[in-house]
């Protein structure tokens, strides 16, 4: 009996332990995952037409790249996306220069030559995006008002501060996912083949919110897509299987304002502007905010004349 016994506490205790690994050591590992930053190849300085700043959000100090244009036009602020940095986004910054816009990029935390260690997939980082645009605000760089694009996880931080943000004319994002837990889990399945009713997926979830401090539901781009003014273009990458269209017009949705979804027919995930159609497409937009804002001033100050 007594070897019984001891035997059945050692099944017992291996249970335990075998089951304290899975349930804690396991989601430990994943928030890890979950939170850390790569960090890309950066250049010691900016292309000439730009200036280097350094902005403060949440006490980290931020790296970003101003190139002036017309302060009587709208100003842009673009945001990459997870492992990236803002030399990526040259490209889409020169569409704005060429149209006069003030530009400015922008490394989120952790990301570049940015401050910080941990990411939250959009959450924090829209603080980051919002110090961005009171720094264009508070040096009357947006009189003609402002412009956010932004791509993947910086979509995401651009909708959240987006939201009720009165001096917007636009934005403009490529591949944001609706909601931070609907993406953990999606992400799970998509590259670990776990299906979304695992219990570690919430549990790193958990971790990931302790270790990083945030909240996850504050992560929700279909909701503060409900609280944005301003005109919406979403951008799917067509050959993208991680926010794929059925994803992105989730977020399209809930906007209540005018908006435009388009499929960029086979690129890859933050892809679009390789698109033929790429240019086409944002320029045409903003002119047509543009037309549709000078519009609706014409008819208010008629009415007023009334």
């Amino acid at each position: 009996m007594p070897f019984a016994a001891n035997r059945a506490t050692r099944i017992v205790l291996r249970l335990l332990l075998y089951g304290g690994a899975l349930l804690v050591g396991v989601p430990l590992a994943f928030s890890h995952v979950m939170t850390r930053t790569f960090r890309s190849p950066v250049t010691s300085r900016p292309p000439a037409g730009f200036e280097e700043l350094t902005l403060s959000s949440d006490g980290l100090k931020l790296r970003a790249w101003l190139a002036k244009g017309d302060p009587a036009k709208p100003a842009a602020l673009i945001t990459h996306g997870l492992g990236d940095s803002l030399e990526s986004y040259l490209g889409h910054a020169r569409l704005f220069q060429e149209r006069g816009d003030t530009v400015l990029l922008v490394d989120l935390r952790g990301h570049g030559r940015s401050e910080g260690k941990l990411t939250t997939l959009g959450g924090l980082e829209s603080h980051d995006v919002r110090a961005g645009l009171r720094y264009l605000r508070e040096h009357d760089l947006a009189r003609g008002g402002l412009v956010l694009m932004g791509h993947s996880m910086g979509a995401v931080a651009v909708l959240l501060a987006a939201a009720e943000q009165k001096d917007l004319r636009a934005v403009i994002v490529e591949a944001p996912f609706d909601t931070y837990r609907n993406t953990i889990a999606h992400h799970a399945r998509l590259l670990y083949g776990l299906p979304a009713w695992v219990p570690i997926i919430p549990l790193a979830i958990r971790a990931a919110e302790w270790r990083a401090g945030f909240d996850a539901d504050d992560i929700d781009a279909d909701k503060a897509a409900r609280r944005i003014e301003s005109p919406l273009l979403a951008i799917v990458d067509g050959a993208d299987p991680r926010m794929t269209l059925d994803i992105v017009k989730r977020v399209v949705d809930a906007h209540p304002g005018p908006k435009q979804l388009w499929v960029a027919a086979g690129v890859d995930h933050v892809g679009a502007i390789d698109h033929p159609d790429y240019r086409k497409v944002v320029l045409g937009f903003l002119t047509e905010n543009e037309v549709r804002t000078t519009t609706a001033r014409s008819r208010s100050m008629a009415g007023v004349a009334r």
